[in-house]
């Protein structure tokens, strides 16, 4: 069967599905007596005399909706008697004006509009679907409802009666392959709310309900048309935390409570959903822009694509990344983010490692930077701090399954952070050499930012600290090469077997993760031209043989967090060598220090200067 939807289907959906229920209950014994009839159905006793018109009432939703005012208004073993069944197109307004005259022609008046009629078509690409093609959803599941609301509401004002539109949970968070039906529901929950302004100066309400995952033959049918329909329904049924597909009867008490009981909404989305919208932290956002939600610290959310189910693949598999920036407030109050570029460009590099969907990297940094313009109260702007800025992209695949994931969440975190040391004094740090622990190899994922890498850590800091170390020094291959330390890049500054004084630091070379104050101490080493630097192998013995002719000035790492921590001390094959950065000055890293602070924090030197370059302003 094609994904497209033929003309032949949607004209069955469109006289089907649009089929105009009217209930009588107002029988008393076997004469007519007074007519409380309903049109699509009857309602709750204090709803008795009333009349309502349920389109697509003929099965599905619509039927639900139909014996849910039934059973409201007289007693079900009745099996909506008095029901008339009135076959018409809802997307001809003269169908649709018949269908006002029939019922008010049977029943002299008109209480209530349930708008219910629609079609869902199977997946489909964007490039599947003809402009033809979405003008027809189109007409069945907007147009439809707006004519037959257009036509209803002469009547309605007179009664002070009430719309009920029905929408769909993906017309508010989206889904995947489905981008005509999403934009045609996200329009009618729009178009009721604008439309219960309008019409609250004369009385009449106006809502929808807004179904997840309800078993109908349309959801059967869509089931059956993909590849695996075991399958579908087992992730349709998942998707829902109380496990379970919802049923049309429960969509039709939902109706009759906006219909009788919810006497004082309008506009208002009703989730008949058994609660799938909460299935990964996302509570109902607008897609495009991020969201900030305040907990303790402030989380902000974006959704790539979303259709979410309780299974996926986040809590057993790997497919997650995330970055690591910060944003300072500058001398003159303004706000900037440290060479952000650099971190979009390691993330779309991390996540094309993954097969994690890839993104326009400006696209992204404009979201965090228009996030932070509207938290920017929450940067700190005293000596060393910054708001740390955290994105996070994982892959929410509902599959049990390893393989390329089509569905993933982006979101990024805020959260104001002091300084790294306190006052302006360094705390230097030892760390534990071991060469039994390995971080990253060859051919693996090192150099990437992956949360895969930092998990197995902990075990290794741990050992480390009842070893009495703060740190762990991760060495690789054979000759013990340095590489890492914890989580920051390590400097050496020494003079070298040459006698070149120089700074060197590891390359590159698929282990090491391209850190971004790494990059920015580089760049300034190298602009002040006083001595080598280099990025090449450095092994524990040339740093052991280095110690005892005493050309070691300072070792280091540096990274978001700290910018540039010290190094005391190395545990290594059960001696500990001492290593003499704090009786060095530390010069190197304070004047790294000195430099990255007035950058970051934009002093301006002389009047009139503008702010570095590796800036971004927010």
């Amino acid at each position: 069967m094609s994904n497209v939807p033929s003309e032949k289907k949607l004209d069955h959906w469109k006289n089907e599905c649009s089929h105009q229920k009217q209930v009588e209950r107002g029988r008393e014994g076997e004469g007519v007596g007074d007519k409380t009839s309903h049109l699509g159905m009857a309602a709750v006793n204090r709803y008795s005399g009333k009349v309502v018109v349920v389109t697509g009432g003929g099965r599905g939703i619509g039927a639900g909706i139909v014996r849910a005012f039934e059973v409201r208004g007289r007693a079900l073993e009745q099996e909506l008697l008095g029901t008339v069944f009135v076959p018409c197109d809802v997307t001809q307004e003269g169908d649709l004006q018949a269908l006002i005259s029939e019922t008010l022609s049977r029943f002299g008046h008109l209480d209530c509009v349930v708008n219910n009629a629609g079609y869902h078509p199977p997946a489909q690409a964007p490039e599947e679907t003809s402009a033809q093609d979405f003008r027809q959803l189109l007409e069945l599941n907007l147009l439809s409802t707006y004519n037959l609301t257009k036509l209803a509401l002469p009547h309605l004002r007179k009664r002070r009666g009430n719309i009920i539109n029905i929408s769909s949970l993906v017309g508010t968070i989206g889904q995947s392959q489905a981008v005509t039906y999403v934009a045609t529901k996200g329009a009618v929950t729009a178009m009721t709310k604008a439309l219960a302004l309008d019409e609250s100066r004369y009385g009449v309400r106006v809502n929808c309900i807004s179904p997840g995952n309800i078993w109908t033959p349309l959801w059967e049918e869509l089931a059956a048309s993909t590849s695996d329909p075991s399958a579908t329904i087992l992730e349709g049924t998942l998707a829902q935390p109380l496990g379970r597909m919802g049923q049309p009867a429960e969509v039709g008490a939902a109706a009759v409570f906006l219909a009788s009981e919810a006497t004082f909404c309008t506009g208002l989305e009703l989730l008949v959903t058994g609660g799938a919208e909460l299935g990964s932290l996302l509570v109902f956002l607008s897609v495009t822009l991020l969201f900030a939600v305040s907990i303790c610290v402030y989380v902000s959310l974006s959704i790539w694509m979303l259709r979410d189910s309780a299974l996926s693949t986040l809590p057993c598999l790997s497919l997650q990344l995330f970055e690591g920036l910060k944003a300072y407030k500058g001398s003159d109050q303004q706000v900037r983010l440290f060479r952000p570029w650099l971190n979009m460009d390691r993330m779309l590099r991390s996540a094309r490692r993954l097969c994690l969907p890839g993104f326009d990297k400006q696209e992204l940094l404009e979201c965090i930077r228009r996030l932070i313009e509207v938290d920017k109260d929450w940067v700190p702007d005293g000596n060393g701090t910054s708001l740390y800025v955290r994105p996070v992209l994982i892959g929410n695949e509902p599959s049990l399954g390893v393989g390329v994931v089509t569905r993933a969440l982006l979101y990024v975190i805020l959260c104001p952070v002091g300084s790294y040391f306190h006052g302006d004094s360094m705390t230097p740090v030892s760390l534990l050499a071991d060469p039994t622990f390995i971080r990253a190899w060859m051919g693996g994922v090192g150099d990437y930012k992956l949360g895969g890498n930092y998990g197995p850590t902990v075990a290794v800091q741990q050992t480390a600290q009842e070893k009495g170390c703060e740190q762990v020094l991760w060495l690789y291959g054979p000759d013990h090469q340095l590489t890492e330390v914890g989580t920051m890049n390590i400097f050496i500054y020494w003079t070298h077997e040459d006698g070149v004084l120089e700074l060197a630091t590891p390359p590159l070379d698929g282990i090491i993760l391209p850190g971004v104050v790494r990059q920015s101490l580089l760049d300034l080493a190298r602009t002040w031209g006083e001595f080598r630097v280099v990025e090449r192998k450095v092994t524990m013995r040339e740093l052991k043989r280095a110690l005892e002719e005493r050309r070691v000035r300072e070792v280091f790492g540096s990274g978001t967090a700290c910018q540039v921590c010290p190094v005391h001390q190395i545990l290594y094959e059960g001696k500990l060598l001492h290593i003499p950065t704090m009786e060095n000055g530390p010069e190197l890293i304070q004047r790294f220090q000195k430099e990255l602070k007035a950058i970051q924090h934009s002093v301006v030197r002389q009047y009139g200067a503008s702010a570095h370059d590796w800036m971004f302003p927010v």
